[in-house]
C-alpha cells in the first residue's frame, strides 16, 4: 500500500462553541490528522476529529460520532466516504488547526 493523494485543510475557529469542516470524499482508505497550531485567549482549545463516515462493503455508509470534544481522536484511518474535522473553543477564544487526509491505494 501507497500513498497516492494528500490533501490539506486549514481552518479557524473563534468563539464559544464547535467550529467543524465537512469534507466530502470518494470512498477510500483514508489515514486523517489534525494539529491545533495556535490559540488565543486563555483556556482549553481542542482541536480533533468529531465525525466520519465509514463506507460498508455493501456501499452504505456508517456514521462513526465521537460525541463531546474531550473523545474527538487526532488521527483515524478507515475505509471513509467523509470526515468533520472540529475545534472547541471558549468564549472569547481563537485556535486555528491544520488537517491532513492520506489517501492509500
Amino acid at each position: 500500500m501507497g500513498i497516492f493523494r494528500t490533501d490539506w485543510h486549514w481552518f479557524e475557529g473563534w468563539g464559544n462553541g464547535y467550529h467543524t469542516i465537512d469534507v466530502d470524499l470518494p470512498p477510500n482508505f483514508i489515514g486523517a490528522e489534525i494539529q491545533l497550531h495556535g490559540k488565543s485567549g486563555g483556556g482549553t482549545i481542542y482541536s480533533g476529529i468529531k465525525s466520519f463516515r465509514r463506507r460498508l462493503p455493501s456501499g452504505a455508509d456508517e456514521p462513526v460520532n465521537f460525541g463531546e470534544w474531550p473523545g474527538w481522536p487526532p488521527v483515524e484511518f478507515d475505509f471513509m466516504s467523509s470526515i468533520t474535522f472540529g475545534i472547541a473553543a471558549g468564549e472569547d477564544q481563537g485556535g486555528y488547526a491544520l488537517a491532513r487526509m492520506d489517501f492509500w491505494e
